[in-house]
Order: C-alpha cells, then sequence, then structure tokens
C-alpha cells in the first residue's frame, strides 16, 4: 500500500465525533434519552435504603457498575491507543466528580426528598454544561439548544416547586446544586476521553477511578449490603442498570451529540424521577409540576426537531 493511501485510512480509521450535519441525532439521542429515564428510577430505589448509610450504596453502586463497564469495553476495545496526560487528568477529575455526584445526591435525597434533588441536580447542570462549553471549551452552541434547554429548565423549575409532601431543606438544595456541576464535569470528561477511546472505555475508566476513591468504606458496605437480600438486590439493581447500562448509553449520547446536548436530554431523568416519586412513593405532584413535565418533553422535543443544512451554531 503507497505511504499516502495509508494515511488517508488511518485518518478515516481515527475515533471521533461525527460531524451533527452528516449523522442523524435520533440514535445517539434515543441511547441519551434511555439512559436518562433509567436514572429516574435511582432516587426513588434509593429512598428504600435506611438512612444513614449513603456511603455503602455509593461505593457498591459505583463497584459493581465499574466491574460491568470494564467488561464492556474490553468486549468492544478497539486498536490500542496510547494515553495521553491530559487524558489521565480528565479521567482523574471525571472520577472524582462521579463519586462527588453519588454521595451529594443521596444526601440531597435524604434532606430534600426525590423530586426536589433530582430536578435540581440534573435541571441545573444543561446550563453549566453550556456554559463550559461556549466559554471554557470553546465548542459553539446552537440557538436551537439555547431555546430548547431554557423550555426544558423553566419545566424543570415548575416540576420542583415547594408544597405537597415534598421536604425542603436549605443543605439538601446546597447539595443538589454541588451535584449539578459534578454532573455537567462527568460528561465533559467522558466526552474529553471517549474521542480517542470511545465512550465504553471512557466511562469505565472514569468509574473505576471513582470506586476507588471510596474504597475505604467497602469493608463495610458489603457485609451491610449482604445482611438483606432485598438491599442487596437493590444494590445490584443500581450498580448494573442506573450506572453500567444507562451510563454506557449516556456515554454514547456524549460521544455523537456533545456534552450541552446530551446533558439537556438528560433532563428527562427529573420527570421521570417526578412522576415515580408521585406513584411510587406518594409525593404528589400538582397542576402545575405535570406542566412542569410537559415543558421539558416539549423543550427536548424542539432541540431534536431536524434542522437546515448549513444553520450556524450561536
Amino acid at each position: 500500500m503507497p505511504p499516502h493511501t495509508r494515511s488517508r485510512e488511518t485518518v478515516r480509521a481515527s475515533p471521533g465525533p461525527p460531524s451533527p450535519h452528516r449523522q442523524p441525532l435520533g440514535g445517539p439521542a434515543a441511547a441519551t434519552a434511555g439512559g436518562a429515564v433509567i436514572w429516574g428510577t435511582l432516587g426513588p430505589v434509593t429512598a428504600q435504603f435506611p438512612a444513614g448509610h449513603l456511603l455503602h450504596v455509593a461505593e457498591l453502586r459505583l463497584l459493581i457498575g465499574a466491574a460491568a463497564l470494564y467488561f464492556l469495553a474490553r468486549r468492544r476495545r478497539m486498536s490500542h491507543v496510547p494515553w495521553q496526560r491530559r487524558e489521565l487528568m480528565a479521567v482523574a477529575l471525571g472520577s472524582v466528580a462521579v463519586s462527588g455526584f453519588s454521595v451529594c445526591y443521596f444526601h440531597a435525597v435524604e434532606l430534600s426528598g426525590v423530586a426536589t434533588s433530582t430536578v435540581i441536580a440534573i435541571g441545573g447542570a444543561p446550563i453549566l454544561a453550556g456554559l463550559t462549553a461556549r466559554f471554557v471549551t470553546r465548542r459553539p452552541v446552537t440557538r436551537t439548544w439555547a431555546l430548547a434547554t431554557a423550555v426544558a429548565v423553566v419545566g424543570i423549575a415548575l416540576v420542583s416547586l415547594p408544597g405537597g409532601t415534598l421536604a425542603f431543606s436549605l443543605l439538601g438544595i446546597a447539595l443538589a446544586a454541588l451535584a449539578a456541576a459534578l454532573y455537567a464535569a462527568q460528561a465533559d470528561t467522558i466526552q474529553a476521553v471517549a474521542r480517542r477511546h470511545g465512550p465504553a472505555t471512557a466511562v469505565a475508566a472514569i468509574f473505576g477511578g471513582g470506586a476507588l476513591t471510596l474504597a475505604p468504606w467497602l469493608p463495610g458496605a458489603v457485609p451491610w449490603a449482604a445482611a438483606d437480600p432485598e438491599r442487596l438486590a437493590g444494590v445490584v439493581y443500581l450498580g448494573l442498570f442506573t450506572t453500567a447500562v444507562a451510563y454506557a448509553l449516556f456515554a454514547h449520547g456524549v460521544n455523537r451529540l456533545g456534552a450541552p446536548t446530551a446533558v439537556t436530554i438528560s433532563l428527562l431523568e427529573p420527570a421521570t424521577a417526578a412522576v415515580l416519586a408521585a406513584v411510587w412513593l406518594d409525593q404528589g405532584l400538582s397542576v402545575p409540576r405535570w406542566a412542569g413535565i410537559a415543558l421539558v418533553l416539549g423543550g427536548l422535543a424542539l432541540m431534536m426537531r431536524p434542522q437546515r443544512p448549513g444553520r450556524t451554531s450561536a
């Protein structure tokens, strides 16, 4: 094979997100939405655990999820790509963000309830992801994304209106807001690592590191979970589904759509969590909250509307 031909083949085979004008958004968007719906079960399941054991839940969830993601990455392993220093730094940052999000989110659920904590933790993340893309990584965001995100965030605000049986805690809200920042950081680091190593390897590495950061709680977590079959089943569900499956789908969306768009689609999570909280945990939803859920769905539908070729980013 002539050298110039080999060079073109190498470039063509290199990993990286395709142009949004050349690839349909349906598949990656559906994958991200599927992960978000699975995440919506995280709060209601977590609420069934006894208070005071959130670090045990967080550690086992990350450990089980990281192991499942590792085997997934092994099955989808591409040609070996050497790790760069900046990618290792992204993995370290992502690991801290993953473990920190779990701790902050679970504490927020205990203090402020499932629906309120989820909508704040996830509702603020798209704005932070968009600001990071625009001013830190210098990636443009489209006007459609900005409008759709604004509509969806207004919907999240309606869903999180205080009242009914929802708890209200300033500390819980602060922890949920911190979780939003950490969630946006997760998406950015997944996108940075997945660019050369693929989404499966990215989430496996980041969640493996996240599990290591909570390793000091592992000796107490295992006997705590094993002592109750229902508790163990709940932890296994959180690890396999709300971590491994959901984040594999989310990472695919981040790699193809970019962090801001994928994080906005994940606003389906609080809508799902709010409905489950109303049905499963008897946390009532008023008419404004149902209207907020409708706005979330409307905003996502607006963002997924096909755009005319040649439309420029804002």
